[in-house]
């Protein structure tokens, strides 16, 4: 048998081989996009007030404030959708005597909490306005009120405190945006005992006045039993994702990688992200914009290894909340928000 003949059959073996692989390795579908057209304000789910914070869980119902100021409710079918005329999904509570301004209420079984304190010492503006609050209070279901006080190197560059249980005590952990005068914004970790509000973890600030971080979301993002909750840093200027477990000695980085936004200077909207079980794996993975929040990603960290497991088409600014929704009733999530082509969007795995 000739060379030639050997090579051409050795070709024909190795091309069967890859069609039968093709057949056995599932091929990932591109995510579904369907659209509406309507200028979108804002993007709610029925639960308010919440957490704060992404977490895992899908909106069963969804509603948008249109530019005009009215609300409707997001119908969606197979292939389409619908608005529907609605009232606002739930009425803005009381505010809380002292408060901060532009502040919001969370609150879960166990606590209700809001910043207070207000300060203009750190004139940095990133929220909208140069105040800024310098005290986080909670209310207990027993009616008992505490207060944490900062001192005055440092301002909740924040607008609300977020409520996870981190460290699986069954207590939820106060988490908010702390930034030094001179050395910017860390995350700082708060825990409420005995004798009242105490730091219990914070990580480093990030080293120069006027950097920012954003929280994005708060899940077992790994498998391992442990709540992690992930950040950006500097989401306007280059966009570092890092995660973070607590642990005895504090706040450990587990993941780290550049490329993300989840705000936008100025912007009051803290919610550009959310916490979806994406690829059906059991394991809640994080989706969140690129870093020019014209493209919408969804990344997981399985096993401990960070991965992309979507990239959307890239198109208009994103410019409202993210939210994780199962609209269609199927099980399945989608990805609801608005864009600034006056684009509702929703998309499917």
């Amino acid at each position: 048998m000739s060379l030639a003949l050997l090579a051409l059959l050795a070709l024909l073996a190795l091309l069967a081989l890859l069609a039968l692989l093709a057949l056995l390795i599932p091929v990932r579908a591109e995510p579904a996009e369907t659209t509406h057209q309507a200028c979108v304000k804002s993007v709610a789910g029925a639960q308010v007030p919440g957490r704060g914070i992404a977490t895992p869980g899908l909106a069963k119902q969804a509603f948008i404030q249109r530019c005009n100021g009215t609300w409707a409710r997001v119908l969606a079918g197979r292939d389409r959708l619908s608005l529907k005329i609605s009232d606002r999904p739930a009425p803005p509570e009381t505010r809380i005597p002292g408060m901060l301004p532009d502040g919001e209420i969370t609150q879960t079984r166990l606590f209700k909490t809001w910043l207070s304190g207000t300060t203009g010492i750190y004139r940095h503006g990133i929220l909208g306005d140069p105040i800024e609050a310098s005290a986080i209070n909670v209310l207990t279901g027993e009616g008992r009120k505490f207060e944490f006080k900062i001192s005055q190197r440092s301002v909740f560059e924040d607008l609300r405190v977020r409520l996870i249980d981190l460290n699986g005590d069954e207590k939820e952990e106060l988490v908010a945006i702390r930034s030094y005068l001179d050395a910017g914004a860390s995350l700082s970790v708060f825990a409420l005992g005995a004798d009242g509000i105490n730091l219990l973890a914070e990580t480093p600030p990030i080293g120069l006045s006027y950097r920012w971080l954003n929280p994005a979301g708060a899940a077992d993002s790994d498998g391992d039993g442990n709540i992690e909750i992930a950040i950006v840093e500097t989401p306007h200027i280059g966009g570092i994702l890092r995660v973070y477990q607590l642990g005895p000695d504090g706040l450990r980085q587990e993941h780290e990688a550049s490329g993300f936004s989840n705000h936008r200077m100025g912007s009051r909207l803290l919610d550009m992200s959310a916490v979806v079980d994406w690829n059906g794996d059991g394991i809640p993975d994080l989706a969140l914009p690129d870093a020019s929040r014209r493209r919408l990603l969804v990344v997981g960290f399985a096993d401990g290894r960070f991965s992309y497991l979507s990239k959307m088409t890239r198109g208009a600014e994103i410019t409202t909340r993210i939210l994780a929704t199962d609209l269609d009733g199927d099980g399945k999530p989608e990805l609801l928000h608005g864009r600034a082509d006056n684009t509702l969007v929703l998309i499917r795995p």
